[in-house]
């Protein structure tokens, strides 16, 4: 009980020593355990992660490490399944989706699955098309060709369409702003449009999602019937365009080519589903020759011979 009476008195004591050497020091030293460390961003709990007080430059680290890319897979299956179910129904997303739900964490994660999905489930239902559309002929082969048709096709459409629509919506979209903006409002009103225009990134991650529909659609093309093909083509590209419109449109709104860009992205949407089906699955409704049974043309052939003798 004394030893507590005597640690009060001394801290008590304390801060009138310290207004003996200066208000400046005593300040220092009461709250130097708050601040933080200057090399807390090298430092760690342990078990390799960092701690509260490191920044955001060191969380990125060199783009040669694990670090960096690790960032672009931070996500948890409760993401993952929301956005895939965000990208097949159309309105879904709420209208500022595109800038506070991808724009804040763009992922790979969901992306690379679902093109790896989309390759192998192509190039295997393409097989079983093939099957069926060749049934009866026993000299029918597996065609290891299709897995590297549709990885090409898909790999090509998931870089290309969205790095084509960012270069595009960047150009556009400051073209605008040189149109628009008065010299004492151009540095806030370019500030808000820095904000509001996706990165590639963030196209790269939401045009991966919208190919998630494909994967059912894919096998249900094995069903060699044209007319059904054709409707899956159709409400693919409806529901996984609809929603993919629905989650740009206030970047596309921000372009002066804004309808083109829509016409644009519907386009190439329905494009990859047409090409899928008519490369793929799609059988050509082609009449078969007739074959003239041998044993007529040996009939004929003894018929003639035998007319022509008789009138020699």
């Amino acid at each position: 009980m004394d030893a507590s009476v005597d640690d009060l008195l001394s801290f008590k004591e304390f801060p009138l020593m310290n207004e003996a050497s200066g208000s400046q020091s005593a300040q220092i030293n009461i709250n130097s355990p708050q601040r933080s460390h200057p090399n807390l961003d090298d430092l760690d709990d342990g078990d390799g992660t960092p701690k509260a007080g490191t920044t955001s430059a060191a969380k990125g680290g060199s783009i040669f490490s694990f670090e960096y890319y690790q960032r672009f897979f931070d996500v948890d299956t409760m993401i993952v399944v929301d956005r895939i179910a965000t990208s097949m129904i159309p309105k879904r997303a709420p209208v500022n989706y595109l800038k506070l739900n991808i724009a804040t964490n763009p992922d790979l994660y969901g992306p690379v699955w679902i093109v790896l999905t989309l390759i192998f489930t192509i190039a295997i239902s393409g097989n079983m098309a093939s099957y069926l559309q060749n049934t009866g002929n026993h000299h029918w082969r597996y065609n290891f060709h299709l897995v590297s048709y549709s990885a090409t096709a898909i790999i090509t459409y998931a870089l290309l369409v969205p790095s084509a629509l960012w270069a595009f919506l960047k150009w556009s979209t400051r073209t605008t702003e040189m149109a628009i903006i008065d010299d004492e409002e151009e540095e806030e009103q370019q500030q808000q449009q820095s904000v509001g225009t996706p990165s590639l990134l963030s196209l790269v991650c939401v045009y991966g999602y919208s190919l998630a529909i494909y994967i059912p659609v894919s096998v249900l093309w094995t069903i060699q019937v044209s007319v059904f093909q054709w409707l899956l083509v159709i409400t693919g590209t409806f529901l996984s365009g609809f929603a993919l419109l629905t989650i740009l449109m206030p970047a596309i709104k921000k372009s002066r080519y804004s309808i083109l860009v829509v016409l644009a992205v519907e386009l190439a949407h329905f494009a990859l589903a047409a090409g899928f089906m008519l490369f793929f699955f799609h059988a050509p409704d082609v009449d078969a020759p007739v074959e003239i049974p041998p044993h007529k043309a040996v009939t004929s052939v003894v018929v003639n011979a035998t007319m022509q003798s008789k009138n020699a």
